[in-house]
């Protein structure tokens, strides 16, 4: 669970409501069928391709060096954004809770994490990450305690929420009922912009992209045995809920108290989905629990960058051939890179959950069919090549001309087309898992009809 998890969601959770939940039940069920049944699958199968890297894993199995190194490539230009989310999440929650500025807090966090991440190999990352989820797990608690006792039991909650939402007169709340969302504890009208936006996000953009995550599949090659899968199964599922649930249900109460303190939405207090939960955790809670909550947030950032810088120095130096120097190259790159993007794009409304979703729906949509033609044992490379382009090709297209928020983002749709949107009315809510998804998964099926192949 990373910063982005946290406020970035969190902070979705406050403007949007309960209606977020949604993710809870498509996570549930992605994170134990995950656990149980693709990890033992790739553990089983490295067994005999003995891969270093999950994109070894994959380049291997397909007999394809042109679909490792594409893969490669696409995560190094991705890794930057995810990590970028991370950055803004924790330098935000830094420059609330400690006053210093934003853009020093994220110098200062990316020295840090340039001076600690090339020490240690993923074993470091997994004793690491034992540890600083102690420390989430811990935060999480007193946070979902607290929030209970003292902002939802013994309070006109759901009243004052619905006041919240009916009187609201920002901007930023008024998108949301633009687009169809109908208050703090229902859910929007069926089929509307919102609809298609929060089921395609949240029912396949998360869920998906973290069947694809390349840090998570790393871990099950990384695995003692078998059985051990088993065994995770249900800590897997049942402990980042909890601390999503936590988060989730903190944003969604910044309403109630910022309307009970100041009349105002939690959004719109904070002046931005991004720093609502670091303002929301300041001025709600008392100061040694936004103290417990800023380890929290620590733990978490250093958690998910080290995974992620990992990642990209094994990427660079062993997947792309640049050995020892790559390492160093991968790791300063994608530093500089993010904190670029991070700078760049600190106001774009709710940056850090769609950084996030950028990273989990084009490596999501685009590779799934490859690792389910991996489960069921096919192995034409041409197949998986041209499935996982196709999902990209996609991916890309979808991005900068259909997207509602990043065709305007990226700008090319208005230098080529004279219109920041090439609309599609509500399709453009939909996220871009969904045609890369559709055209990698066609390409897969239809291809591998025709060029049938097995281990």
């Amino acid at each position: 669970m990373s910063t982005s998890a946290i406020v970035g969601f969190g902070g979705l959770a406050g403007w949007l409501g309960y209606s977020i939940f949604t993710v809870m039940f498509a996570l549930a069920i992605t994170l134990f069928f995950t656990t149980r049944y693709i990890g033992p699958k790739m553990y089983n199968l490295n067994k005999k391709i003995k891969a270093q890297t999950y994109v070894e894993l994959i380049s291997k199995h397909y007999k394809s060096k042109q679909l490792g190194i594409l893969l490669a490539i696409i995560i190094v230009i991705l890794v930057p954004f995810y990590s970028s989310a991370v950055m803004i999440g924790i330098s935000k929650f830094i420059n609330v809770f400690t006053g210093i500025n934003y853009e020093l807090s994220l110098i200062m966090f990316s020295i840090i994490i340039g001076l600690t991440v090339l020490h240690g190999g993923m074993k470091s990352v997994l004793k690491n990450d034992a540890m600083q989820g102690i420390v989430l797990i811990a935060g999480s608690i007193i946070i979902l305690l607290y929030t209970l006792s003292v902002h939802i039991i013994g309070t006109d909650y759901v009243a004052t929420l619905t006041e919240a939402w009916n009187t609201s007169q920002d901007p930023i709340t008024g998108m949301a009922k633009k687009i169809g969302f109908t208050g703090y504890t229902s859910y929007p009208v069926f089929w509307s912009p919102g609809w298609m936006f929060l089921v395609s996000l949240l029912v396949f953009t998360i869920p998906v992209g973290m069947i694809a995550l390349p840090q998570l599949q790393t871990r099950f090659l990384l695995a003692k045995n078998e059985e051990s899968f088993k065994h995770i199964s249900w800590y897997g599922l049942l402990l980042p809920m909890l601390i999503v649930v936590a988060f989730f249900v903190a944003g969604v109460t910044s309403n109630s108290f910022f309307y009970t303190t100041e009349g105002l939405t939690g959004v719109w207090s904070a002046k931005g989905i991004d720093s609502l939960i670091p303002k929301f955790i300041t001025e709600g809670y008392p100061i040694w629990i936004g103290s417990v909550l800023f380890i929290t947030m620590l733990a978490a950032a250093f958690s998910t960058i080290n995974s992620l810088m990992h990642l990209m120095a094994t990427t660079v130096s062993h997947d792309l051939g640049l050995k020892e120097k790559g390492k160093i190259i991968g790791v300063y790159g994608v530093i500089v890179f993010a904190l670029l993007i991070s700078l760049v794009f600190q106001k774009e409304p709710a940056f850090i959950a769609r950084s996030t979703s950028l990273f989990f729906s084009i490596l999501g949509g685009s590779l799934l069919p490859c690792i389910i033609g991996m489960i069921l044992k096919s192995s034409n490379g041409k197949t998986a090549l041209m499935s996982f382009a196709g999902g990209t090709i996609a991916s890309l297209i979808w991005i900068f001309f259909f997207h509602f928020k990043e065709a305007k983002l990226f700008g090319i749709s208005q230098l080529l087309f004279d219109t920041p949107v090439t609309m599609l009315g509500r399709y453009s809510f939909i996220d871009t898992v969904i045609p890369a998804l559709v055209v990698s998964s066609v390409i897969f099926y239809v291809h591998s009809k025709f060029n049938r192949s097995k281990i």
